[in-house]
Order: structure tokens, then sequence, then C-alpha cells
């Protein structure tokens, strides 16, 4: 055994150690949900905040009461949306039988179809059409437990949410001192420059994602109320926040606008419904998403997919929404580090232009990141 080799780790030693702590972290993920799920959210909401709080200490307001003014306008503009919804919601709430009714009818003439059009035997359809009405009645009271149970997970995950992202705002000095000094160097890298990366990539989507929503929202409701679809606005808007999921929240917004649409409108406006949908969507993820949100997040649609069934696999609903953020930092942080960045071709999408995010990313930083002299790492 050459003297040079004998201290190279072995490779599959070294694969299986990755493959430990990877298990390792995700166990941690999921039993410590109560607390490190609010926390992401918290990371996410200050470093969106933190640019006005910043502004509000450059007028003479101390942090502690610019910190608290930036989460309460964004909790004003927040729960706007929801009351909206809400009322929404509570007038759809008198078309409820009118939606049990026509499900009824939609069931009746399908078996008039099978037995007059299709000639089946009514012994047949009792058969196998009786016992799926049976479970989709059954499932009713889960379904509805279930939505009790993901509003109620969701005020518990709001109220820490908001309290993690004041104290992160207050305390951010704190927090990127421990971490300049934990972390020197990360593979050769400067984690200042690791650190000011991270940060513009989650702002730049965050920023674009809220532009992604109203310019969703906008379209649909215009199209909507002009095809005369009831509850036009109320549908725009869900539509709208589905679709930050990537892929599968078009889906279920679709065929949830359709069945509404259905229940409150006619055939024809469901289908109207789900044609304005599917371009809709077309324009959103061929014209305006690169445009926006593309640029500052370049990730293939393999590993966003995947990303997605993993967060819910982990944290649910709200893992799926916060799946693309974090491949995103586990990609800027790939790219920057000589060792690992294989792993950030391997999550990067194939872009014209492969080096746009990262140039846009250097040019932002050197023209608006300086590095402290005493290595003190601002937030």
């Amino acid at each position: 055994m050459h003297p040079e080799n004998a201290s190279e780790p072995n490779p599959i030693i070294l694969n299986a150690n990755r493959l430990l702590i990877f298990v390792l972290v995700v166990l941690m993920l999921i039993f410590a949900k109560s607390v490190l799920l609010p926390l992401a959210f918290a990371i996410l909401f200050a470093l969106a905040l933190v640019g006005p709080v910043r502004f509000l200490e450059k007028k003479g307001m101390s942090r502690s009461w610019a910190a608290v003014m930036c989460l309460l306008v964004a909790l004003i503009l927040i729960s706007g949306v929801f009351t909206f919804i809400s009322a929404q919601v509570l007038s759809f709430q008198k078309d409820f039988p009118l939606l049990e009714s026509k499900f009824l009818q939609l069931v009746e003439d399908l078996k008039s179809f099978a037995l007059n059009d299709l000639h089946l035997n009514e012994a047949v359809i009792q058969e196998n059409f009786a016992p799926m009405l049976d479970k989709l009645v059954a499932a009713a009271p889960t379904v509805l437990g279930s939505l009790v149970s993901f509003f109620s997970n969701s005020i518990f995950i709001a109220a820490f949410t908001c309290i993690y992202t004041l104290m992160i705002l207050v305390y951010r000095d704190n927090i990127a001192y421990f971490f300049s000094k934990t972390f020197k160097e990360v593979g050769g890298v400067s984690k200042y420059k690791i650190a000011s990366n991270t940060q513009f990539v989650i702002r730049s989507y965050i920023s674009g994602l809220a532009l992604e929503v109203l310019f969703v929202a906008v379209l649909l409701g215009i199209a909507y109320s002009f095809v005369g679809v009831k509850y036009a606005i109320l549908l725009a808007v869900i539509s709208a926040i589905f679709n930050l999921v990537p892929y599968l929240g078009f889906i279920v917004a679709g065929i949830l606008s359709m069945i509404i649409s259905f229940a409150t409108n006619s055939p024809e406006a469901a289908i109207w419904v789900g044609v304005i949908a599917v371009v809709v969507h077309l324009i959103d993820s061929n014209l305006f998403l690169p445009a926006v949100v593309g640029n500052k997040v370049s990730i293939n649609a393999l590993v966003t997919v995947v990303g997605v069934f993993l967060g819910n696999l982990i944290w649910g609903i709200p893992g799926m929404f916060l799946a693309v953020p974090a491949v995103a930092v586990i990609k800027v942080i790939c790219d920057e580090i000589p060792s690992m960045q294989h792993w950030g071709v391997l999550l990067g999408g194939r872009d014209k232009k492969p080096k746009k995010l990262l140039l846009k990313i250097r040019k932002r930083t050197q023209t608006t990141i300086e590095i402290p002299k005493d290595e003190n790492l601002d937030m």
C-alpha cells in the first residue's frame, strides 16, 4: 500500500456516512416538526422583512420597534387576504346543497348512460357503483376532520412563526456572529459569499412568487368574470395560492374550480374554467414565471417534483410550499463549494445562459454587500 493512499478516505465509508447523515436529518425534521416547521417559515419571512427593517433603523427607529412595525404590516396584508377568502367561503356555503344535488344528479345520469347506451346489467352497476358511493359518503367526515385539523395546525404554525420571525429580526446580529465564528471557511469558499448569495436568492424568490400570485389571480379573475363564472374572484385567489405548489397545485386548483363551477353554473362553464386554467398556466409557466422567478431560482423540473413530494412526506402541505426555496438554498451552497458543484449541476435547469443567475448574484453582491472588518455577518 502506498503511503499517499493510506490517508485517503474509503469512498464506500464516505458515502455511507453521508447517507447516514441524510437519514438522521430527515428523521430530525419529522420528529421535530412542531418546532422546525414554524422556524423554517420564520427564516423565510425574516429574510423578506430584513430590508424594510434596516430602512426603518436608518431612519432612527430602534431595531425592536422596526421589527414589530414591519411584522404588523405583513400580518395585516396576509390577514386581509385570508379574511377576504373566508368571507367568500361563507357566502359560498349556501350553495353546498346545490352542489350535493348536482353531484347526485350526475351519478344518476351516469347510471342512465350505462343502462341505456352501454347496455350494462343493473346488477353489475349496483355491484360496482354502490361500494364507490358508500366509500365517498364514509370518507366525507374524514375529509372534514382533516380540514379542521389542517386549519387548527395552521393557526398554531402561524402564531409561532410570528414569534420566531420577530426574534430572528431582533437578534439577527447574534445569529450571524454565531455562524461567522462556527464556519470560517466552507470547502475553501468564504462564508460571506454563501450567506449573501443565499439571502439574495431567497428574497428574489419570495418577491417573484408574490408577483406570480398577483398575476395569476388578476388574470384568472378577469377571465372567469368574463365567462360569467360565479365566485370568480374566490376561485381566482384560491387557484393563485394553490399555484405556489409547483405542477401539482395547478392540477388540484383546476379540478376544484371546475367542480364548483359545475355545481353553481353549468357544464359549459366548467369546461370554460378548465380551458382558462390551462391557458393561464401555460402563460404563467412559459412566459411570466421564467421572466420573474426562473432567473432567480434555476432548478430543473425533476428535482422540483421530487422535492415537493419529499416535502409533503416530511411536513405535509406546508412542506410542499417550503420545498422549492429549500432546494434553491442547497443549490446555491453546492454551486459555491468546489467539491459539491456536481450536485449544483444536478439540481440546476437547462438555461440557455447557465451562468446568468450566478452572474446576477455576483454583480449584486459586489455592489451591495460589504464584508464587515470585524467579521460580523449581518443578516
